[in-house]
């Protein structure tokens, strides 16, 4: 068995923010997760995007203004929600194949429960390379 999504800390390297919430404000949260992302949920806590650091150095290059802009208007929206309940192969699967701008573990019911960093996809690799060449092993 190589576990599942639940298993990884997926609650690390970022914070949330809202759809309608600033720039300003989004630059405020990230400056407390160096190296983190934020996740941008709507009202039912859905996951809807992703904001990366270098979308908000983009708009401040671009001469943005941040009181007036808004987290729906920059964020990344291609992101893959997976439940948490699903294998690990079978997410480093989806994601070689799908190759999404970010993944986020979600509950039955598709609220956010965290985001699955390239740290996370390194990991889950090597789980799955290592327990799949225990398997062979033990055949």
């Amino acid at each position: 068995m190589v576990g599942v999504l639940g298993d990884l800390d997926l609650d690390d390297e970022h914070v949330t923010i809202g759809l309608e919430d600033s720039l300003e404000e989004a630059a405020h949260r990230l400056i407390d997760v160096p190296g983190g992302v934020l996740v941008v949920l709507d009202d039912e806590a859905q996951p809807r995007g992703l904001i990366r650091p270098d979308h908000l150095l983009r708009e401040v290059l671009r001469g943005t203004d941040l009181k007036a802009a808004v987290c729906r208007d920059v964020m990344l929206s291609d992101v893959l929600r997976v439940p948490v309940t699903t294998p690990l192969d079978e997410v480093v699967e989806l994601i070689d194949r799908r190759q999404p701008g970010a993944v986020v573990g979600v509950a039955e019911d598709g609220a956010f429960l965290g985001w699955f960093s390239p740290a996370d996809l390194a990991a889950a690799r090597t789980k799955v390379k290592v327990l799949r060449s225990l398997d062979r092993a033990r055949s």
